[in-house]
């Protein structure tokens, strides 16, 4: 009875160990996403980057290298964005320019957050739920993507 029962446990104790092992992996993932919370995106973050990168692998830049821009989200639910090409010349005429502004909801199950748009310089945005994508990498970067476009942020000091 001792040698049936040892081998049992040698076919049995892999499959726990599995369970164990993807139960732990499971808890580890529902904590990062818990610790994902609206406070995360409260302040005022400057544009770093903005690329967008075509099925192909090819890079443009939507309004240039050296983009600029911030985007901000207050503790009432409030947000609003700004980007913009500067101008090569002040005296050029005004820079590309991109702005809305409105409410923002978190849904973390989906990895995304939502700009529910009130106001914007894109008629066609006005009254529209503009939703992205969202990453943290570490505690003062933010990473917002929508298609092939990937905008990153950094908290502002």
């Amino acid at each position: 009875m001792g040698v049936g029962i040892m081998s049992m446990v040698r076919r049995v104790a892999p499959l726990l160990l599995l369970l164990a092992v993807s139960t732990g992996a499971a808890e580890a993932a529902a904590q990062s996403s818990a610790a994902i919370t609206v406070d995360r995106f409260i302040g005022a973050w400057e544009l770093v980057d903005w690329r967008a990168t075509d099925q192909a692998g090819s890079v443009r830049f939507p309004y240039g290298e050296d983009a600029q821009g911030q985007i901000t989200y207050t503790s009432n639910g409030r947000m609003s964005a700004h980007l913009m090409r500067p101008p090569e010349d002040p005296a050029d005429a005004p820079p590309q320019h991109l702005s809305y502004w409105g409410r923002f909801s978190l849904q973390v199950e989906a990895g995304t957050v939502t700009h529910h748009v009130v106001g914007s310089d894109q008629n066609n945005w006005i009254g529209s739920d503009q939703v992205r994508q969202f990453e943290f990498v570490g505690p003062d970067r933010l990473i917002l993507s929508l298609g092939t476009n990937r905008l990153t942020w950094e908290r502002a000091r």
